[in-house]
């Protein structure tokens, strides 16, 4: 029975954050005629108000900024064009689109995000003053189990989706009979748990990744909660955030753009278990903080705040009262009525602002890091004696950092560079820039050890100019090895090389050899393979040959044996020996077109062009739907033969007046297609400033 409970514990508590809207339709939910003209209305109130949300955003992978495009649901609340979503659909968004249920696109800005309450609000932004249709909130939470309720949203990023299902329980914990409760919101999130001060709702209406955000609507076409959890799998458990609340904190958000909130220094648990009936349990103190300060230990009881009664006798009833706690004015006083051990006693204490938990991060290309700025919380959790600095969240393999001496690691603090205090990343930007290319003398602590280290900062798009290599001869073919047991078998008359492809400009292909050719001696010498998988031994036997030298191949055609003069040719320049050009506007690799790029896309040997060799999905390329191994041969009216002339097309093309499309042509398969980069994500999406 327990290692059962803990198993569907931890299942509800790692259901899945969704983010989009789409057509998922619930197993039919018998209802009256009347009820389905009450659903059909709730639909046609609020359904034209959901929208899709494109979320560009920016995480940091081993030191890099990486761009990607997450989908998610809202709904317009406002004439304004204020839509309500889920902080965690725009979370470290750097641009955002809103998708109508008519097929319109507009951009929209970020207004404010409240991750404590899983809450944000954008806002649409048209090209003229608009007025916009939108839904309302309940004013209050009346919902009862077994009410019918709709989820609205974009479900895998489709559009115009709804499902419907009924309410399990409208004050729900993601935590079982059987887990402690003292654990509930480590569990839903380390830093910064969400549903700290609310109990979500639980339906059965089907929603599915995409589905974050959305509307939760009741029969009265009123916004009842914003869907923000399922199961990964899909399924019959859906979490919303109740209406009233998120209503609550959209409104302070449209007003003030963030949620101010205080902290006491304690958390809170209920009285389940203990044998008591009035009051709350002081669950957990905070090292240093004012409850600490205070003289308040963990297992005290908290009876009254300001004069009001505080009780909790079951952990549903724990938000409410941390949620109490938290809208204290800040700087107020604040009058606690505690017992511990049977003696009463007044605890007087003034509301401080609630810390920031986690600092701002960011990349640092020059340095190829990505940084977080300290906070004293953060400083704490790693025993560090100061909050100034930059804690090192992600190094890139083989940048600046990684080849600094001695090396930077994850994990390290930044302090100072060159003698100077450094505590955010604009401050290290301006210290590198007066350095421009020069090494700086960088103070970091790691594992509590002051140390320095000299590193040389990398400014700009990355060019790869590959070591050059020399040339070694070639015979343009590609060969089958045959030993000569496999030989016999076959039929063939000895062990050698079977031709299996002639390249374009082969020399043995411009001597007479043809496709089916058994090559069997080079110069006299017999061709014998070790093997029948491998032909590593021809090709080290002509890459001995001299290039612009003459060597005799013996061959079996058909049985009779010939010999060929062969001309040898200079190989040509493999992928390694390419110059590669990481252009950041565009977040995509590119690379010369070389002579086997051309053989394997049945290109002509003039075909000029630059081939995508990467491309992030949220970056102005992937926008474009570029793709690995595209041949981008023209940049709005440049044609374009190598990746420095197509940077330099991009950023004229951007310099000219016209719309907000710029058409490449591309070259992909068989197929010479059109594309389009949209200037406003190209300005949009650009890197981070260094």
């Amino acid at each position: 029975m327990s290692r059962f409970a803990v198993t569907m514990s931890r299942a509800l508590v790692a259901a899945a954050l969704f983010c989009a809207t789409a057509m998922v339709l619930a197993e039919p939910v018998t209802s009256s005629s009347e009820d389905s003209n009450r659903i059909a209305m709730a639909r046609d109130h609020v359904l034209p108000v959901v929208v899709s949300i494109l979320t560009v955003r920016q995480d940091y992978r081993q030191g890099e900024p990486a761009l990607s495009v997450a989908s998610g649901s809202g709904t317009i609340v406002s004439a304004q064009g204020h839509v309500a979503t889920n902080a965690h659909v725009t979370q470290n968004g750097k641009s955002f689109r809103v998708v109508f249920a008519d097929g319109r696109e507009l951009p929209a800005r970020l207004v404010g995000t409240d991750t404590l309450s899983d809450i944000a609000v954008l806002q649409v932004q048209p090209p003229t003053p608009e007025t916009f249709a939108y839904a309302q909130f309940a004013t209050t939470l009346d919902l009862k189990a077994g009410d019918t309720v709709l989820a609205m949203g974009a479900p895998w990023g489709l559009s115009n989706s709804m499902s419907a299902g009924v309410v399990n329980n409208p004050r729900r914990l993601l935590v079982s009979l059987f887990d402690d409760e003292a654990e509930y919101e480590d569990s839903i999130g380390e830093d910064e748990p969400t549903g700290r001060y609310y109990a979500w709702i639980q339906h059965d209406a089907a929603i599915a990744p995409g589905n974050s955000g959305g509307p939760l609507v009741d029969l009265q076409g009123r916004i009842v909660g914003i869907n923000t959890r399922g199961m990964i799998t899909g399924g019959d458990l859906a979490f919303a955030i109740p209406g009233p609340d998120a209503a609550h904190v959209v409104n302070i958000l449209i007003d003030k753009g963030h949620v101010d909130r205080v902290s006491l220094g304690f958390r809170l648990r209920s009285l389940k278990g203990s044998g008591f009936h009035e009051g709350v349990l002081i669950n957990a103190v905070a090292h240093d903080s004012a409850a600490d300060d205070a003289g308040i230990q963990a297992g005290d009881r908290l009876l009254a705040l300001n004069g009001e009664a505080m009780t909790a006798l079951q952990p549903i009833e724990v938000p409410a009262l941390q949620r109490q706690i938290a809208e204290l004015p800040i700087g107020s006083k604040v009058h606690l009525k505690m017992e511990r051990a049977g003696k009463v006693r007044e605890v007087d204490m003034v509301a401080k602002a609630q810390p920031r938990d986690r600092g701002q991060e960011s990349a640092f290309m020059p340095f190829g890091v990505s940084l977080s700025e300290l906070t004293p919380a953060m400083s704490q959790r790693r025993n560090l004696d100061s909050s100034e600095g930059l804690l090192i969240t992600g190094v890139r393999p083989g940048g600046p950092a990684a080849v600094a001496r001695p090396e930077l690691s994850v994990g390290d603090v930044i302090r100072r560079v060159n003698g100077q205090t450094v505590d955010s990343v604009a401050e290290l930007t301006r210290m590198a820039a007066q350095g421009a290319k020069k090494p700086l003398v960088v103070g970091f602590e790691s594992d509590g050890e002051q140390r320095l280290s000299l590193l040389t900062p990398e400014f700009g798009d990355q060019v790869r100019k590959p070591l050059p290599e020399l040339p070694q001869a070639w015979v343009g073919v590609d060969v089958q090895p045959f030993t000569a047991s496999l030989a016999h078998e076959i039929g063939l008359p000895a062990a050698g090389y079977r031709i299996t492809r002639l390249y374009p400009g082969s020399p043995l292909g411009k001597s007479g050899a043809k496709v089916g050719d058994l090559l069997v001696a080079v110069d006299g010498e017999p061709l014998k393979p070790n093997n029948e998988t491998s032909s590593d031994g021809f090709d080290q036997r002509v890459h001995d040959l001299t290039p612009g030298g003459k060597s005799h191949f013996s061959l079996v055609r058909e049985g009779k044996p010939m010999t060929l003069d062969v001309v040898l040719s200079p190989s040509p320049v493999e992928v390694s020996g390419l110059a590669t050009l990481a252009v950041t506007r565009l977040r995509a690799q590119l690379r010369e077109l070389g002579f086997y790029d051309r053989v394997a896309q049945h290109l002509p040997e003039n075909r000029s062009g630059v081939l995508i060799d990467g491309v992030e999905s949220g970056g102005a390329a992937g926008l474009a739907h570029l793709q690995r191994g595209d041949v981008v041969i023209q940049v709005g009216s440049r044609a374009v033969g190598s990746p420095t002339e197509l940077a330099n097309a991009l950023e004229k093309s951007l310099e000219e007046s016209g719309s907000g499309l710029i058409p490449l042509q591309v070259i992909r398969g068989n197929e010479t297609r059109i594309l389009y980069l949209d200037r406003y994500w190209l300005k949009a999406d650009a890197p981070e400033k260094s």
